[in-house]
């Protein structure tokens, strides 16, 4: 993942939690249509918590890993039902945690973080945590009018654009097909930043 973007989630660890606790995910409706009832699933980046702590209260066995150790703190800070249940990793080169062999994988609003040449081991690194006919759900902008000047935002993080028909054929490319792929406004209300979402399932035996 790309160093400034990591670096600014450590250094203010606490402000982005409380701002991502404000709101509900945008993806949160789709959880009960997207993964299966009583599923392992990871959240790959999972910041504050927020994410799985609403799919555990619809059941699912949940597990997280995130890029810095200070969000792991405050996620597990902030619902203490997941305790034990979040460690640090990142993409590209994520080992499948808590023993891997998940039923879902979500990677909200993370993807767009990796620089471009590290999208397939990314892609790799998450097929190699789902089980055959797992399913992924990810979240990518689909516009980022704040983001400017050399693809970061005034706060340095990397949002690398037009992420979302590059990460289909990634992912179709090393086996899983999509199921279902549609926009969605920004969840904090900002005209200049818009979503695409993407739910696929992995192939194979």
């Amino acid at each position: 993942m790309d160093e400034a973007t990591v670096n600014y989630y450590s250094n203010n660890a606490s402000a982005v939690a409380a701002r991502y606790e404000s709101v509900a995910s945008g993806l949160s409706a789709s959880f009960a249509t997207s993964f299966r009832p009583q599923s392992k699933l990871l959240d790959i980046g999972c910041g504050s918590g927020r994410d799985l702590a609403c799919l555990s209260k619809q059941g699912h066995d949940v597990y997280g890993v995130d890029a810095t150790p200070e969000m792991v703190i405050v996620a597990q800070s902030l619902h203490p039902e997941l305790m034990g249940r979040i460690q640090q990793a990142s993409l590209p080169d994520c080992d499948p945690p808590f023993n891997g062999d998940f039923d879902g994988v979500l990677c909200s609003a993370v993807l767009m973080h990796l620089p471009v040449e590290q999208l397939e081991p990314a892609a790799n690194s998450i097929k190699r945590c789902l089980k055959p006919k797992g399913r992924l759900l990810y979240s990518v902008p689909s516009q980022r009018l704040d983001v400017v000047t050399e693809d970061r935002d005034a706060n340095g993080r990397l949002f690398v654009p037009d992420q979302s028909d590059r990460l289909e054929s990634i992912f179709q490319g090393i086996g899983f097909r999509t199921l279902v792929k549609w926009n969605d406004e920004d969840s904090f209300g900002r005209d200049a930043v818009k979503w695409v979402s993407v739910l696929m399932e992995r192939q194979g035996d």
